[in-house]
């Protein structure tokens, strides 16, 4: 849980790095709560996407999503910044997913992509918390 809430308490905190399963929960939630909204949306007022495309009137039941969107926008940068911290990659590479298609690789391959081990750049290594010991257990036994 704490993986799931950490982006939130961190919604503006731009500095250290972040986990791989703390930046895949978050967007899981939040793309798992826009999707959820949609079905939702279409079984309550008959409304689908179908529906916003050919032009009709905007519904006021999709004021929530657009909410949960706007209240996402800083914390998902901000999750994302920081695992670009994990990898030892500067902040502004997140820049690179505002480029068209080519941005979503990018955003797919640094999620999925280990951080360096240890303390880089940005901050300790969060696998370990702050202050454990920079060593494998490998390195215990020999």
């Amino acid at each position: 849980m704490d993986k799931i809430l950490r982006p939130w308490r961190h919604y503006v905190d731009f500095s250290g790095r972040s986990t791989r399963t703390e930046f895949w929960l978050f967007y899981i939630v939040f793309y798992g709560l826009i999707a959820a909204s949609f079905i939702v949306t279409d079984a309550l007022f008959g409304r689908g996407l179908d529906d916003a495309a050919k032009g009709d009137e905007f519904s006021l039941a999709y004021v929530p999503l657009i909410l949960w969107v706007l209240a996402c926008l800083l914390p998902s940068i901000a999750v994302t910044v920081r695992r670009l911290h994990d990898s030892n990659k500067s902040g502004w590479m997140y820049l690179l997913t505002l480029v068209p298609y080519i941005g979503f690789i990018f955003f797919i391959v640094f999620g999925f992509l280990p951080g360096t081990r240890g303390e880089n750049d940005y901050g300790f290594d969060p696998r370990l918390g702050e202050g454990a010991p920079d060593f494998d257990a490998p390195e215990i036994f020999s």
